[in-house]
């Protein structure tokens, strides 16, 4: 998908059909702003020869401006909603779906850093990754599930599910 059409689904989920709020978040909403930043960085990272150049320095940048660590090598789908989007970190393997909502402080990566393999999870869509949370490790997060702030998920979540506590249950 393009990265502009792109970029116009996340525009949509975000602000809903109002030119106003549109104009708002494309001028006001840091949040929407790393998403563009992200966006744009993975479609210059895809450019041969300057690829490799250009991906390490959007992902400083987004690290620097934004408080965030989401690697430009994960695969995240269209209509994206960042909340408040400090201290997010995205591994490298990690796959999220369409229309997901994500909330500040959200860690997505390993959960064993002693092994040389980089399980990451993967994320359906429409799911609501609240306050807080940890994703860690190789599973899967069910479309429509929603994960409670400040939850650990260690297990897969089946679809539709509310996953909350430390460790996660359903």
């Amino acid at each position: 998908m393009n990265v502009f059409r792109t970029l116009n689904v996340d525009l949509k989920a975000l602000a809903g059909e109002s030119s106003l709020i549109k104009l708002k978040c494309l001028l006001l909403s840091h949040s929407f702003h790393m998403v563009c930043c992200y966006r744009i960085g993975c479609a210059l990272a895809e450019l041969p020869a300057l690829g490799g150049v250009l991906r390490p320095f959007f992902e400083y940048f987004i690290r620097i401006i934004f408080s965030s660590d989401i690697s430009l090598k994960s695969k995240i789908g269209p209509g994206l909603i960042v909340m408040h989007g400090h201290d997010i970190v995205i591994g490298a393997n990690v796959v999220i779906g369409a229309r997901c909502k994500i909330f500040n402080g959200v860690t997505l990566g390993n959960k064993n850093t002693e092994t040389k393999f980089n399980l990451q999870p993967k994320i359906g869509d429409g799911v609501v990754l609240s306050t807080g949370c940890k994703v860690l490790g190789d599973l899967y997060v069910g479309s429509g599930a929603v994960v409670g702030a400040n939850s650990v998920v260690l297990k897969s979540v089946p679809d539709n599910a509310i996953a909350v506590g430390v460790p996660a249950v359903i």
